[in-house]
């Protein structure tokens, strides 16, 4: 099996996520952060089976994709135990052991979407600007409300929550068209959870403190939970 660039980057960001993951045979991969309050699953081009068709961990995520990059088109074969990474001229092999899967943390079950009361669109440009907007002003939170001046209106700001006089960044993101007209909420998030990939998202809040964000064409989607002083009244 080789990797694509496309698969190497959803592992790298799962690896983000959760340092081990646990293969299961087929195109998806999943994670989950060892708090349990992020899960990422994503659909990918490669069919993942070891050789007796058993479920297998890799405990050091990050440690085996630096592996495989040391090695120039690399084919890998996963074995009942280990896989074995060579080299498109086989000058070059490595031998890397599963972990047992007791060990790791690993999503047991999907997660079912409550109804949502925000939904919008996040673009790659406006995801962009608020991850950098975050690292650039330092602040842990990102908060979803109605616009003050226009309430018709969802903004995205990120801020520090606990501080009055805090820098803020803010963006429009969206028309608010659920709920009652005098509905009120705010949505937080700590930042170091929002890990996800360069993309277009449609995004889902429910009020009951679980967030859904998929990519426009499907083939990656995180749930994120939210603060627990987020409001909807």
């Amino acid at each position: 099996m080789k990797l694509s660039e496309n698969t190497l980057e959803v592992l790298k960001n799962f690896a983000s996520i959760n340092q081990s993951i646990l293969f299961t045979e087929g195109k998806e991969l999943n994670t989950v952060s060892v708090q349990k309050n992020v899960l990422a699953s994503a659909t990918v081009p490669e069919t993942f089976k070891s050789a007796n068709g058993e479920d297998f961990a890799i405990y050091d995520l990050n440690e085996f994709l630096s592996v495989v990059s040391l090695f120039d088109d690399p084919e890998i074969e996963f074995g009942e135990q280990s896989a074995t990474i060579t080299s498109a001229n086989g000058s070059n092999c490595c031998n890397y052991w599963f972990a047992d899967k007791e060990i790791i943390v690993y999503p047991t079950s999907k997660i079912e979407m409550p109804s949502s009361e925000v939904k919008f669109r996040l673009t790659a440009e406006t995801l962009d600007k608020l991850q950098r907007a975050t690292g650039t002003l330092a602040v842990p939170d990102l908060v979803i409300r109605r616009g003050k001046s226009d309430p018709s209106k969802v903004i995205a700001e990120v801020l520090d929550k606990r501080n009055d006089t805090s820098n803020t960044f803010s963006v429009e993101v969206g028309d608010y068209i659920g709920g009652d007209s005098d509905t009120e909420f705010k949505f937080f998030f700590l930042t170091e959870r929002m890990k996800m990939l360069p993309g277009d998202y449609d995004v889902e809040i429910s009020s009951k403190k679980i967030s859904k964000l998929t990519t426009t064409d499907g083939k990656l989607t995180y749930w994120i939970a939210l603060e627990q002083d987020s409001t909807y009244e």
